[in-house]
């Protein structure tokens, strides 16, 4: 498996897989936009040539957010998450990151397992934040990037 920098090429790929994963996807247009500002922090693993995991955030030094990280269904459970947000964390290290913040549903469990067993700290909560269905987020934290 490959992980590298988000092309311009992988955002009719990444569209698709928000349409299958997520309830409230992002379009084509707003993938591009996220990919092509300034401090985009926007990886792709790939693997046979096929799209399974992708991760989208920006980097505002010190801070950072991670909007959007997924993996295709069926290629779940083999950590590729895991390793997609290690490189994407370890490759902004020097683009000044310090502290990089994450939202996610409340309910989703496997998620939060995922966050945390990478270091990130529950730090509050936005009520009623999503939609489709309605969810609090939970916001999460990591810092003190030298202690990857």
């Amino acid at each position: 498996m490959e992980i590298r920098r988000s092309l311009p090429s992988d955002v009719s790929a990444i569209a698709a897989a928000e349409r299958e994963i997520f309830s409230d996807p992002w379009c084509e247009r707003d993938i591009t936009s996220a990919i092509g500002t300034e401090g985009a922090m926007c990886y792709s693993a790939i693997k046979d040539g096929e799209l399974v995991a992708y991760v989208i955030g920006r980097i505002i030094a010190p801070e950072g957010e991670i909007y959007r990280i997924a993996t295709l269904p069926r290629f779940r459970g083999r950590g590729i998450a895991y390793r997609l947000l290690d490189y994407a964390y370890k490759t902004e290290l020097g683009e000044g990151l310090e502290v990089l913040f994450l939202e996610v549903r409340s309910q989703n469990e496997a998620a939060k397992a995922l966050y945390r067993s990478y270091g990130f700290k529950e730090v509050g909560i936005r009520k009623k934040y999503y939609k489709n269905p309605d969810d609090d987020a939970i916001v999460m934290v990591k810092q003190g990037v030298h202690n990857t």
